[in-house]
């Protein structure tokens, strides 16, 4: 079975109202777009509007399969739904995160310094991770500039079947409580957000990085960064930054 067929046929066994017509879905009237990117026109893509689209390539289809539905049952509002201010934050081991995003996010664990869960009476509901720092020279419109720690937002992912309102910025709040950054940069994936949740966080966009070439072995279905196998380029990613100084930033 091909990529469109069984994706068809997938989210037609959920139940799912949606329209389509070729490789783009609309679901729920045009509330959620998801556009199928099939390995075979990975090398030339391009996204046009990542505003409430989900741009699906093939191989993260027959990887992620059961994990995609839950993604997008969660973005069309058909999933459990949490209270972050009804959870409590604390600190987690490595195996304890790792073991959570392996399984609720797009991209699995990876390296961290620190690692946050959200708890909702006893069961981990959300997983937050910070890096080390780095020292970063900032300018700002006041003219001042500044030497930042400045720490990335590695990961953060809620129960891949459950709505979290309030889990970024509580997870956020415990983390700068406890190590007090002078800044957190982080990057918003334009396969699935423009990381429209940033801004209300108080994060600014401060650049774009480039799609990444990736070669994909179509019997595996695995990314490698060198050839040989299927060229395809991820849509790239939104760069966003918050400092804890009040200030401005001058780009």
């Amino acid at each position: 079975m091909n990529f469109k067929q069984d994706f068809d046929n997938s989210v037609s066994g959920c139940g799912f109202s949606f329209s389509s017509h070729g490789n783009v879905y609309d679901f729920n009237g045009g509330s959620l777009r998801v556009v199928l990117v099939p390995l075979c026109d990975g090398a030339g893509f391009t996204p046009e509007n990542t505003a409430g689209t989900i741009y699906l390539f093939e191989d993260r289809w027959f990887t992620s399969k059961n994990l995609i539905i839950k993604r997008i049952s969660a973005r069309l509002g058909d999933s459990g739904s949490i209270f972050a201010r009804d959870c409590t934050v604390r600190r987690i081991d490595s195996a304890t995160a790792d073991v959570f995003l392996e399984e609720n996010h797009s991209y699995g664990a990876a390296k961290a310094r620190y690692r946050y869960g959200l708890f909702e009476l006893g069961c981990l509901v959300a997983v937050a991770t910070f890096s080390s720092p780095r020292s970063m020279t900032r300018q700002f419109t006041d003219g001042t500039s500044a030497v930042l720690k400045s720490y990335e937002w590695v990961r953060y992912a809620s129960l891949a079947d459950t709505t979290v309102s309030g889990g970024m910025g509580k997870m956020m709040a415990a983390f700068a409580d406890e190590v007090h950054p002078g800044e957190i940069m982080s990057y918003a994936d334009l396969e699935w957000s423009a990381g429209e949740v940033y801004p209300t966080l108080g994060f600014v966009e401060a650049g774009r990085r480039e799609p990444v070439t990736f070669w994909v072995d179509p019997a595996s279905y695995k990314r490698n960064r060198v050839p040989p196998g299927v060229e395809i380029r991820n849509a790239g990613s939104v760069k966003y930054l918050r400092n804890f100084l009040g200030k401005e930033y001058q780009f």
